[in-house]
């Protein structure tokens, strides 16, 4: 059994839940995908609040209190959407889009051999990694997908699973996790995530340090 927990804690959360009603437009430009407005999803920042909570983590500054999204100010709310634009490059909307249609042996294949052992390498050395989850499968919206953060990991080589602990900005409240079954005759589902949303794969998001804003 290998167990790793990185130092990223609950207060370096946000305390506030990932829906924005929002009052005017705001308008994204993502590629492959179009020009969405946010008002039409209803979890539409939960890349930009990993990376700003790893902004300010790496800070060694705690986030700013707000308990809900009414009582952000701009200056907060401005950053999570520059943020949200960082965690959706050309390279991570293709990848959604490409592990939305393969199929799914194929996905988990990847995961075990390519983006499991990313993680674990950046868990050993205490860094919390940005996750893409797979939630749909087909052509559809990527704007469907979701992202969180890998806060630590336990191994248990015997069962062939590995458990992820995650920071989700839908659920900040709770400790979910991620379980992966990796056994070559494990029936599906091969991915399962303890809050019950629907879950086809993940990889890991690359990430890189902004100073945060104080507020």
């Amino acid at each position: 059994m290998e167990k790793i927990l990185s130092s990223f804690a609950f207060q370096h959360r946000f305390r506030f839940v990932n829906s924005f009603q929002l009052q005017f437009p705001v308008f994204m430009n993502l590629p492959y995908a179009g020009r969405i407005n946010l008002n039409e999803i209803t979890f539409g920042l939960c890349g930009g609040m990993c990376f700003a909570a790893l902004d300010y983590f790496y800070a060694n500054q705690t986030p700013p209190p707000f308990q809900t999204p009414q009582e952000i100010n701009p200056k907060l709310f401005g950053f999570l959407c520059d943020r949200q634009l960082d965690s959706l490059k050309v390279f991570t909307v293709l990848k959604f889009m490409e592990w939305m249609i393969i199929e799914e042996k194929q996905t988990a294949t990847r995961v075990k051999r390519y983006e499991i052992p990313k993680l674990r390498r950046l868990l050993q050395k205490g860094e919390p990694a940005v996750l893409g989850l797979v939630r749909v499968r087909g052509v559809q919206s990527p704007t469907q997908n979701h992202q969180v953060l890998a806060v630590g990991y336990e191994l248990d080589p015997a069962l062939e699973q590995i458990s992820i602990y995650l920071y989700d900005p839908n659920h900040p409240h709770l400790n979910p996790f991620i379980r992966f079954f990796m056994g070559k005759n494990v029936a599906a589902p091969l991915f399962i995530q303890s809050t019950g949303e629907p879950l086809f794969g993940i990889f890991v998001i690359p990430y890189r340090y902004q100073k945060p804003p104080q507020i």
